[in-house]
């Protein structure tokens, strides 16, 4: 009794399914989403750049000339000089924040200015910490390689 229970249940089934799937079968499918467009972006990839020179560190390092041993110090005198900017970076970024904030409020032009010097202000530590890098790099090379890193760095 339970087999032809179970059977009937099962044919039932199969007939409802088989019975929906011919509603559908007089319909066109819906046609698929086109792709999405690939954007094409005009900036270039990033490029990891040496301390603030906004060129590219294979370019300048190239250019330079470098040996094994001089990579693997300005690599390292790279990864100091990130460290100690990183949070620099941070606080100028909320220091322009308030900025804007002061600028949405209207606030009055003596803020501003004042906001606007201690944005000033750590750029200009940012800039000496740089020139410090910068010259820790110099002591490490040749007067030709300094010569042509300069040379790269103004291209």
């Amino acid at each position: 009794m339970k087999k032809i229970s179970l059977l009937i249940i099962v044919l039932f089934c199969c007939a409802s399914i088989n019975a929906f799937a011919e509603d559908n079968c007089g319909t066109p499918c819906p046609k698929p989403a086109p792709p999405c467009e690939k954007k094409m972006y005009t900036r270039p990839c990033p490029v990891e750049t040496f301390l603030c020179t906004g060129k590219s560190k294979e370019c300048l390092f190239n250019a330079a000339g470098l040996s094994e041993s001089q990579l693997c110090t300005a690599n390292k005198i790279q990864d100091k000089y990130e460290l100690e900017v990183l949070s620099l970076n941070e606080r100028i970024k909320c220091e322009e924040e308030r900025l804007n904030s002061l600028k949405r409020k209207c606030a009055k032009k003596s803020e501003m200015k004042k906001q606007k010097k201690i944005i000033s202000e750590l750029k200009s530590d940012r800039k000496d910490i740089c020139k410090c890098y910068e010259a820790e790099f110099r002591d490490m090379l040749t007067s030709e390689q300094w010569s042509a890193y300069k040379k790269a760095k103004k291209q």
